[in-house]
């Protein structure tokens, strides 16, 4: 079973993932992945903001349910003693710290053995009939599309608008 926010919390710690290559997928910063490198910044203690400034960790539950893990590769982290830990209000997961330290990386299937099966088969999975666009079509052709949707979404709204202000008088 996975830990919930307050355990986390409680326990001081926390996951983050990132690309394999180590680089973060919402700030693009490129992480020391060296256990027992620490990380420092200052910190949002605006408990009403959800994702401030600081080091943003969640649950492994709040990581799942945010990205595709089996192209991620997750990192745990400790929140040494006299780090300031901030909880948002409506947090779903998340919380941050001014100060985290790498304990260590892990492979998602390592904390996921469930899911190693369905990485396996997809390995090996061919689309039928993907959809692959070769060319573009010329702007002409796509000027003449836009201006056909352009054309039958105004008709439909002005058919709307009219009605309803002959409905008014």
């Amino acid at each position: 079973m996975m830990e919930t926010i307050e355990e986390l919390v409680a326990q001081r710690r926390g996951y983050k993932y990132l690309n394999k290559d180590g680089v973060s997928p919402y700030q693009n910063f490129k992480y020391d992945l060296t256990p027992g490198t620490e990380f420092k910044t200052q910190l949002n203690a605006d408990i009403r903001e959800d994702c401030g400034r600081g080091w943003n960790l969640a649950t492994l539950q709040w990581i799942i349910g945010d990205t595709n893990i089996l192209s991620k590769i997750i990192v745990e982290f400790s929140i040494p003693k006299g780090a300031k830990i901030i909880v948002p209000t409506n947090s779903t997961g998340k919380f941050r710290a001014d100060i985290i330290r790498l304990e260590k990386v892990h492979d998602p299937l390592e904390l996921f053995p469930a899911i190693k099966d369905i990485a396996e088969r997809l390995k090996n999975y061919n689309p039928i009939n993907p959809i692959t666009a070769e060319t573009m079509p010329s702007k002409t052709k796509i000027k003449k599309i836009m201006a056909q949707v352009r054309d039958q979404v105004g008709a439909q709204v002005w058919a709307q608008v009219w009605a309803q202000v002959r409905a008014q008088v």
